[in-house]
């Protein structure tokens, strides 16, 4: 289902540039009876009731063209712990595809890091007053509101949905090298009022560990799924030439570096989806093993792909056949929701931790 949406969406969507406000809304609302909006929230609470495998799986296929959409994360989150204003005011947008949500948490000083916030959230007079800076914040220059992760009074991390169109929000776009569909942005927050029922109810750093380890499976599934999509053109590429008289999809070094490359593939996708098994059950290990698995996926993909781009030497270097944009795009996933390094700590820390006799 996903393949077909995403196949349906890059037909009528430029690439190499990012879609407008109207696009997206307009994408979204195809993608709604997918489920992908309503994601894994239950059916009564208005949502697609999707098992995470099956939502990941439909991210997936989706991620074949249309990596990265994301406007599925904000949602979930008010459905677990927003107010009942939040769930009448914001929840039917985002679910019906005609709003944009962003999640805000990574800051200039510290990255994704949940310590050190300089994002505060302050009594004002009659409401609270929000005032700092986000930076690489997905649909930053699209979204209608954004939950961002940021410190109140006695340093508690909170997370606050933000109106975006709110006085005081300004925003600043980035360029970025890959995901060029999409907008990146930095969202600076100048005093802005803030109502009390705005703010989630809940420990803001365990909603955004926990939304950290849904993030990063569903990346990882998406990196995996932009190298086969890169496999696949590059084998049909390398069917119509030819070396001394042979396809060079028939050469020896071609099969055995592509079965290699698929080996690879394959083994990382396992592991994201055994992952995202973790994260559904809730099992100790779900944290861990979500950022190994985005870490391996992700740097597992940007090989795959620039191999292949060296593979089809000149036509990989063409910016017009798409082959060196899968690892671009590749390696804007790699820095999704923690880096790879940052996620490769989180991961080998939990797997010392686990081994017999270590100290």
């Amino acid at each position: 289902m996903g393949r077909t949406a995403a196949s349906a969406i890059r037909a009528v969507r430029p690439a190499g540039t990012p879609w407008s406000r109207a696009q997206l809304l307009e994408t979204f609302v195809g993608l709604r009876s997918t489920g992908y909006l309503g994601s894994t929230i239950a059916k009564k609470a208005g949502g697609a009731g999707l098992e995470l495998g099956q939502f990941a799986s439909l991210t997936e296929g989706l991620a074949s063209s249309a990596p990265f959409l994301s406007n599925h994360s904000v949602q979930r989150f008010i459905a677990r712990s927003g107010s009942p204003e939040a769930k009448q005011q914001v929840l039917p947008g985002l679910l019906g595809g005609t709003s944009i949500g962003a999640v805000a948490v990574t800051e200039p000083q510290g990255g994704s890091s949940l310590k050190n916030l300089r994002t505060r959230i302050l009594p004002g007079r009659k409401t609270l007053i929000l005032t700092g800076r986000k930076g690489w914040v997905t649909h930053a220059m699209t979204a209608d509101i954004a939950a961002v992760l940021a410190a109140d009074e006695q340093g508690n991390r909170v997370r606050v949905l933000v109106d975006l169109a709110a006085p005081g929000v300004v925003r600043e776009p980035l360029r970025a090298r890959g995901l060029r569909h999409l907008t990146f942005g930095t969202l600076l927050f100048n005093e802005v009022e803030i109502e009390t029922w705005r703010i989630l109810d809940e420990d803001g750093a365990a909603g955004a560990k926990a939304g950290f380890g849904v993030a990063r499976v569903l990346v990882a599934v998406q990196a995996v799924a932009l190298a086969f999509q890169a496999l696949d053109q590059t084998a049909q590429y390398l069917a119509t030439r030819t070396a001394r008289g042979v396809r060079v999809i028939d050469l020896d070094i071609t099969t055995q570096r592509l079965g290699a490359l698929v080996a690879e593939l394959q083994g990382a996708r396992l592991l994201a989806y055994h992952a995202v098994e973790a994260v559904e059950a809730g099992h100790e290990s779900a944290a861990a093993l979500a950022s190994g698995a985005k870490a391996h996926a992700c740097a597992v993909a940007v090989r795959a792909c620039t191999d292949l781009v060296a593979m089809c030497a000149g036509h990989g270097l063409d910016l017009g056949t798409g082959i060196a944009d899968y690892r671009d795009d590749a390696e804007m996933l790699a820095t999704a929701d923690g880096t790879g390094l940052v996620n490769s700590i989180l991961w080998g820390a939990y797997v010392k931790s686990h081994l017999a006799g270590c100290c």
